[in-house]
């Protein structure tokens, strides 16, 4: 794209696409400056202006991002996503109702325009966002099945999650290891993911993600994992490390920094809700669940103020990097009306900048800095056990509270993070705690004065606050476990994400076979790859058609290697996006995804009324294929007919598969013709060895059909499992 600039610089197109370009790089900046020059030389390109615009609010420029956005509606008001971002941009700046005007406008654009809707991931962001959770959610349902974005897939999950349909929601949840920037923080290590699997005498890896609070709060589940007979294994950061080894049923603690223990299955730690099938009434919310180190708090015991105060801990900031954090973080002066109430001595564990601003509070207040004293969570676990209450905004603190089942308060904003829930004072995570929801966007004032009432109350009530009743710990059974397409969250016609043998796919739950064998083997017609895998060349080039959602294109593009290429067809929309989408997920960069169908002859088809764009083999005119891969014995036939110049000029291998023994003869008689030599592979369906080590055999003993052809001239070295050669 430089180049293009270079030698154009007065052309907009090449400035446009070395913007786009530059913006996926992040490399905000720069991107912002192409898109500028961009418009100086065409300022009325609507597509200029959506980016100039994303990029102003990716550095949070709001008012100029308005701008670019209003100037991107004035030149074409019937295009759904100029409205959906300009919303965006009115609302960071607080004017919400104006906000509301364009989502509306956009959300009737996408209603009325089927070209348009892809838009509809934006859009129910914003709907959301103001409050219209039953719009978002059908604009989803209503999307999804044909338009299966990994974004939108994940943005529903939080929806769901937030509105109470748990089951649902952590089924969509796993979408998040398709989007940055959980894409890049997979725990690849060739060993299966655990979804129900026995544990007994089994060793178990906890793989943190994340943030902090995120980790307390699923910590909950490693007890009901040593229930199952596991021994526990939690892999987290260095500073998180100390408190990791205190939760109930962890057995060892490793950093990330060293190298992987020994273990059988590993699962991603918010994986676990899924596979215990929690809903609202199953969380496991027995607390404590988090012992303290008795050593720590013997010496904090003696920073702490003595006396008869109500000791309440306070953190009014979260962790600035946070994408909510301007939403969710008070300054410290907002809550000086606090200060008024008498009888309570404050102990500030804020840490970070935000804890500066104690400097700027009357000398005569009763507060205890020991923020920037706190060493790690462990430090501030053994603060929190010696208070009477914390109070504080959404942050990893009130999740440690809850975890220790002392008594927190906590102010969250509106819209809340999809762990609170709506429209409830309590959370089913902590029986201990009590929440102070903003009832008016962005007004923090009464959320601090309802507060202050409370807090009045409670020095009155004196230090014994009422808690709920202590429960006896008991441990929910793991659910029986259930193919995809049979589990409580999934929904018909949605697709669904599994950790595979060879990378991370997003899938269809209800295609036959296929769906099943994905998401109860981590795998799909293994004995086929084996056997391909010992025939493919590092370094050659290849040709899959039919590559469904790539559940053998992951293997054969690793089989090819850096120096080798790939070429998939895939003809379904549905399918060839979630293939696309999977590509990029595992980061394959030797594949060429074709847009066209393979098989037909376009020059056939040019008097037909609306042909199809689909090109033959030989109109390909490729200099080099080494082997082709066709599933399914129809397609096979088609492909073979525009194929005949190939064949004879390429000499590739063919493996094709079929659905019986009348269509494998017919392809072998076909073969011949070329003077290939021809193997009929009878394959079991299930694997034993299968990668999530599961037992049971879906299929009953059935078998997949499959044509292996080799040039005549071409030495066959080495063995043909499951192979019969064809005289």
């Amino acid at each position: 794209m430089r180049k293009a600039v270079a030698h154009d610089w007065n052309a907009w197109e090449p400035h446009f696409n070395l913007a786009v370009v530059l913006e996926a790089q992040k490399q905000t900046r720069e991107a912002l400056e192409s898109y500028q020059r961009s418009i100086e030389i065409n300022p009325r390109d609507f597509e200029c202006h959506i980016g100039l615009g994303r990029c102003h609010f990716d550095i949070a420029e709001f008012v100029a991002a308005e701008a670019q956005f209003r100037a991107a509606v004035s030149l074409d008001d019937k295009r759904a996503v100029g409205w959906e971002h300009l919303s965006t941009a009115i609302g960071r700046q607080g004017r919400y109702e104006e906000a509301l005007s364009a989502i509306d406008f956009a959300h009737k654009l996408v209603v009325a325009n089927a070209d348009e809707a892809d838009s509809y991931v934006g859009l129910a962001s914003a709907l959301s966002e103001a409050g219209r959770r039953d719009e978002a959610l059908s604009l989803h349902a209503s999307n999804l099945g044909e338009r299966p974005s990994e974004n939108a897939n994940y943005a529903y999950s939080h929806l769901l999650l937030k509105s109470g349909k748990l089951r649902e929601g952590w089924h969509f949840h796993e979408f998040r290891w398709l989007v940055a920037p959980q894409v890049s923080l997979r725990l690849q290590c060739g060993l299966p993911t655990w979804n129900g699997q026995d544990l007994r005498s089994k060793t178990i890896l906890l793989h943190v993600e994340q943030g902090f609070g995120d980790v307390v709060q699923f910590m909950r589940y490693a007890s009901q994992l040593k229930a199952c007979g596991a021994t526990v294994i939690v892999r987290a950061a260095r500073q998180m490390q100390g408190l990791a080894a205190q939760f109930f049923g962890v057995d060892r603690v490793v950093s990330r920094d060293e190298a992987l223990p020994i273990f059988d299955y590993y699962v991603h730690l918010q994986s676990l809700p899924r596979v215990f099938g929690t809903t609202l009434e199953s969380i496991p919310a027995q607390v404590p669940y988090l012992r303290v180190d008795a050593q720590r708090v013997t010496r904090w015991a003696l920073r702490l103020p003595a006396g008869e105060w109500l000791k309440v801990g306070l953190v009014w900031a979260g962790n600035p990097e946070h994408a909510n954090d301007r939403n969710r973080s008070l300054r410290l002066d907002a809550l000086q009306s606090l200060w008024e109430v008498d009888g309570v001595q404050f102990v500030s564990l804020q840490k970070g900048t935000p804890a500066e601003e104690i400097k700027t509070l009357p000398a005569q207040l009763k507060l205890t800095d020991l923020g920037s004293e706190l060493a790690d969570f462990s430090d501030t676990a053994a603060v929190i056990e010696q208070l009477d209450l914390v109070l504080c905004v959404d942050t990893a603190v009130a999740h440690l509270a809850g975890a220790l089942g002392k008594p927190v308060w906590v102010m969250l904003p509106t819209p809340a993070d999809w762990r609170w829930l709506e429209g409830r004072e309590d959370s089913p995570w902590y029986p201990t705690m009590r929440l102070f929801r903003q009832r008016e966007r962005g007004q923090w004032g009464e959320v601090i004065e309802r507060v202050k009432t409370a807090l009045a109350q409670r020095v009155r009530a004196g230090k014994a606050e009422v808690m709920p009743p202590k429960t006896k710990t008991v441990l929910p059974q793991l659910p029986a476990p259930t193919l995809p397409r049979d589990a409580p969250g999934h929904c018909p016609g949605f697709s669904a994400v599994a950790e595979c043998r060879d990378g991370i796919l997003q899938y269809l739950p209800d295609e036959p076979l296929e769906g099943d064998s994905i998401g109860w083997y981590g795998e799909y017609l293994q004995h086929q790859l084996a056997l391909l895998g010992r025939i493919i060349r590092p370094g050659s080039t290849g040709m899959e058609v039919g590559a469904g959602v790539g559940a053998h294109a992951l293997f054969l593009a690793a089989a090819v290697g850096d120096a080798g290429h790939l070429y998939l067809y895939e003809w379904r929309p549905v399918v060839q996006r979630i293939l696309r989408q999977n590509l990029g997920a595992n980061r394959i960069g030797n594949v060429t995804l074709m847009r066209r169908e393979l098989g037909r002859s376009m020059a056939a088809e040019a008097d037909a009324p609306s042909p199809p764009v689909s090109e033959t083999l030989d109109e390909l005119r490729l200099e080099r294929l080494d082997w082709l891969k066709i599933n399914g014995s129809a397609t096979a036939s088609n492909v073979l007919e525009g194929a005949t110049d190939t064949l004879w000029r390429l000499r590739p291998l063919l493996f094709i598969t079929v659905a019986g023994e009348q269509a494998l003869a017919a392809l072998a008689e076909r073969a011949k013709e070329y003077s290939y030599r021809c193997w009929r592979m009878e394959a079991p369906l299930f694997n034993a060895d299968n990668f999530n080590r599961r037992e049971n055999d879906l299929f009953n003993a059935s078998s997949a059909l499959a044509l292996l052809a080799i040039p005549e001239e071409v030495d066959v070295d080495i063995t043909l499992d499951h192979c019969t050669e064809i005289s």
